[in-house]
């Protein structure tokens, strides 16, 4: 009895391997990932996450740069913010990204400018700061009076 199970035995851990992978690609067709769960970002999350190429299809994509977005807790701070893309490049130090930003967007306004490079001297970042200075628009004097990080 026993010698007559054993081809079965031996072929089950082969065929539970078939109906994993089976099971896998199924997941992949209706578009969810085969092995864990894949979260959606949006730019700032993109930004915080020191992502630059998806920083660059998102705003290739239409996404507004300068638009204040959700960055969920523990992605950039331990609690949920809200931060405009170029404050998340900032807060997490990312002169790459931030320099994709502002090559893909239009340029920003003078007081957009303004804020974010207060932002970049706050942090004490000269990488950034040398970055937005090479975006400056024209005719634009620095003014942080008042200017406050919106992450703690």
């Amino acid at each position: 009895m026993v010698r007559r199970l054993m081809p079965a035995i031996a072929a089950l851990p082969a065929a539970l391997l078939g109906v994993m992978t089976a099971g896998m690609l199924l997941r992949a067709l209706v578009g969810t990932h085969p092995l864990w769960r894949v979260e959606p970002v949006n730019l700032s999350e993109a930004a915080a996450l020191r992502d630059p190429a998806t920083v660059a299809r998102l705003i290739g994509h239409g996404e507004d740069p300068y638009l204040r977005r959700e960055v969920r807790a523990d992605l950039l701070f331990n609690d949920r913010t809200e931060l405009t893309p170029l404050e998340a490049a900032i807060a997490s130090g990312r002169a790459d990204v931030l320099e994709i930003i502002l090559a893909s967007a239009p340029p920003p306004e003078p007081a957009v400018w303004n804020r974010v490079r207060c932002l970049a001297t706050l942090e004490g970042d000269g990488d950034l700061g040398e970055v937005l200075d090479r975006f400056r628009p024209a005719s634009v004097g620095l003014d942080c009076n008042g200017i406050t990080r919106p992450w703690k």
